[in-house]
């Protein structure tokens, strides 16, 4: 590979892309910089790694690194024009369309293609939703309203990685306005402090949002603008000028104490960090710092990072980042199971030659306008108007349900289980706020007029899953059953999440109040505990946001065995609460986390074997089973016979492994919440610990009165 052709290449890039103009200042000459490239390599490497889960457990900065360049990049080009008299938003949007457009909608075209012939009709649907965000350039928006146990998984979405694009396109529909209207005289004072505004702005609100809102503070714009405006920042002649007389010396310390930030951050933040944030400083620093060191010219860290294989690897960077994602998900929904580290690998290694590919045969000519030399205007007029076509491609797909027509049919033993899901996320028995559901409409089996209820259901999604058997139980035994559930919040008073996402923010308020009313009803004699305990015991969860599920009582970042142990003292605190008030009670064990639906109705559509997902995860099932028993049994040690544990495993599972399905029909809803069909089996076991613990109410109450005669 010719690199001094890529150098002179990029080097007229600007000066190509510049539409004709009679003003005659001419534009400052700006060198390429190879050094910004290897960066481009630094922060592409470790999303690609992390993503397929070989390195680097921070790997996710590297998004964040691309603001920063970006903001920086873009903000150049359009200041250099804006001083030479030259600058036009239209040529500012063509030159956008030919970088952005072209590789990302090939990358539309070939992933729509294969998840037409390969996604069952459900998925495919889903799929059209997010292919019309993403050539709308509002994925971001669509994946931040993704969240809570009941939201459709983000994790294999095929486009979930355009996020970042359209926090971009977002960015960039304001920002070249608000620099022209800052460069008239009048005003143009007032350029740094604003762009400092939007800085600190930005960057406080993010940091806000990641405890309180930390989706949003994720996905969307105004909590990442302060990047893009870091970035922004160093291209200012007031700042610039000064990063020109920085000494050598100082500017090559800065630059390797960037490099250092930035391996910091890939190596020590995980998917437990609140992010962005605060914890967004170092590595959106360390890129600043890179990129401030080589204003003045190269720098030690500079020529680092301008060996050559960084600076292939960051040419190619735009085209690695549009492609590993699908190329990861495809590769994963294709084999419908979970890949080992070589499979990944292999993945990785495709993701090279597809971006190259990508790189030299659809990038590089349309942004070096070999292909086709236009107007700005009509550059414009055709990007957004492919754009509109894919747009109308993912609305047809959602509008149709994914054309279930196209393979085996699937619909209705996919409507089964959504209709299910449906009316359990639906209901208003389980609450996303602190406050309690109502009494009235979330009372269970034998008719109550008086709304009195003598056993109460009370956990997160886990225990309002259960309903429907408490339904039937209760009217084949008189008793009525209270539902008192909140989704993700398990019924552990007097601790709280890390991180905490926005659907266990008022899990102790909930708890709290979920508990005086217990107490404080005499009428209750039964109280049924349930939950996905496996996410306290394990401090991971894969239907949370983030995968963390973490307990504190400070907020504290606490280790998983600190967090195990705070879970089984919490919970042994209910309990014997709830004992000591005489109350009897039911703790329901986690049910089996076996490849569920998704599993079964890939392999129907695709006529593959769907005995595979049937087949035991073996280890790690078990050791699941193991860690939640030991828990829950040190819990309620020494409270016998007024705690009893129902274990789902003795009736979903067996020596050939845990069900899936019996006779055709699912047995889950998804990957963790049972269907009416699962329910069933489980339906005796839970009657009979529910009749064992009336007798017991009963005895006492009769030997209370005996004393009391």
């Amino acid at each position: 590979m010719h690199f001094g052709r890529i150098r002179e290449s990029v080097s007229s890039q600007l000066a190509q892309d510049a539409p004709p103009s009679p003003v005659v200042k001419p534009l400052t000459k700006k060198f390429y910089r190879p050094d910004i490239d290897g960066l481009r390599a630094l922060a592409v490497l470790p999303v690609i790694l992390f993503h397929a889960n070989l390195f680097f457990p921070g790997g996710f900065v590297g998004v964040d690194v691309f603001f920063v360049i970006s903001g920086y990049l873009i903000t150049q080009i359009i200041e250099r024009e804006l001083s030479a008299g030259r600058f036009s938003v239209v040529a500012f949007y063509q030159r956008r369309i030919r970088r952005i457009f072209p590789a990302l909608f090939v990358m539309f075209a070939i992933t729509t293609v294969i998840a037409y012939r390969v996604l069952p009709p459900l998925e495919l649907k889903d799929f059209g939703r997010t292919l019309l965000a993403s050539s709308a350039f509002y994925s971001n928006i669509l994946f931040a309203r993704r969240s809570g146990y009941f939201a459709p998984t983000s994790e294999f979405a095929p486009l979930l990685h355009t996020w970042t694009l359209s926090v971009e396109e977002q960015f960039y529909v304001c920002w070249p306005l608000l620099l022209r209207i800052l460069s008239i005289p009048a005003v143009s004072k007032w350029k740094v402090p604003a762009s400092l505004s939007v800085f600190l702005g930005a960057l406080m609100l993010s940091a806000h949002w990641v405890n309180t809102k930390p989706n949003a503070a994720f996905y969307l714009l105004p909590s990442r603008a302060w990047e893009l405006a870091l970035g922004a920042l160093l291209c200012f002649p007031p700042v610039s000028r000064r990063l020109v007389r920085i000494p050598r010396t100082v500017a090559s310390l800065a630059s390797l104490a960037g490099i250092l930030f930035l391996g910091i951050a890939v190596t020590s933040y995980d998917s437990l960090t609140p992010f962005p944030g605060f914890a967004a400083l170092l590595p959106c620093t360390g890129a600043a710092l890179i990129i401030a060191a080589g204003e003045g010219g190269p720098s030690l860290g500079g020529r680092i990072l301008s060996l050559r294989p960084l600076v292939w690897v960051g040419l190619i960077s735009y085209s690695l980042y549009l492609w590993h994602w699908p190329i990861l998900v495809f590769g994963h929904l294709l084999a419908n199971r979970n890949l080992d580290a070589i499979e990944r690998g292999g993945l990785v290694m495709l993701t090279f030659i597809v971006a190259w590919l990508s790189w030299r045969f659809v990038e590089s000519p349309f942004r070096n306008a070999q292909v086709a030399r236009s107007r700005s205007r009509n550059w414009v007029i055709a990007g957004l108007g492919i754009s509109a076509a894919f747009v109308a491609v993912g609305a047809i797909v959602f509008v149709h349900d994914g054309f279930p027509a196209r393979g085996p049919d699937v619909n209705t033993f996919e409507k089964e289980v959504v209709a299910q899901k449906k009316s359990l996320e639906e209901s208003p028995c389980v609450v996303r706020t602190a406050s309690l559901p109502g009494a009235e409409g979330c009372l269970l089996g034998a008719p109550s007029p008086a709304s009195r209820y003598e056993v109460v259901l009370w956990g997160d999604s886990h225990a309002a899953h259960l309903a429907p058997a408490f339904n039937e139980i209760g009217q084949r035994l008189g008793v009525t059953t209270r539902e008192i559930t909140k989704s993700g919040c398990p019924p552990v008073p007097g601790v709280r999440f890390f991180p905490a996402y926005e659907s266990r923010v008022d899990c102790p308020a909930f708890n709290d109040a979920a508990l005086r009313t217990v107490l404080g009803d005499k009428q209750v004699r039964i109280v049924v505990l349930a939950a996905r305990w496996d996410a306290m015991v394990k401090g991971v969860v894969g239907s949370y946001a983030g995968n963390a599920a973490l307990l504190t009582t400070d907020g504290a970042r606490p280790s998983v065995s600190d967090s195990r142990q705070l879970f089984v003292l919490s919970l042994r605190k209910v309990l014997t609460a709830l004992v000591d008030s005489g109350r009897q009670v039911i703790l329901v064990g986690e049910v089996p986390l076996p490849l569920a639906a998704d599993c079964i109705t890939r392999a129907r559509f695709n006529r593959r074997d769907e005995n595979l997902c049937e087949k035991s995860q073996g280890t790690e099932l078990a050791e699941t089973e193991d860690l939640v028993n030991q828990a829950l049994l040190k819990a309620a040690a020494n409270l016998e016979p007024s705690v009893q544990i129902v274990d789902p495993y003795e009736y979903l599972c067996g020596t050939q492994g845990c069900k899936v399905q019996e006779n055709g029909r699912m047995l889950y809803l998804d990957g963790s919440h049972l269907s009416l069909n699962g329910l069933r089996l489980m339906e005796g076991g839970l009657e009979k610990s529910i009749s064992s613990a009336l007798i017991a109410t009963r005895e006492s109450s009769n030997r209370v009165k005996q004393q009391g005669y």
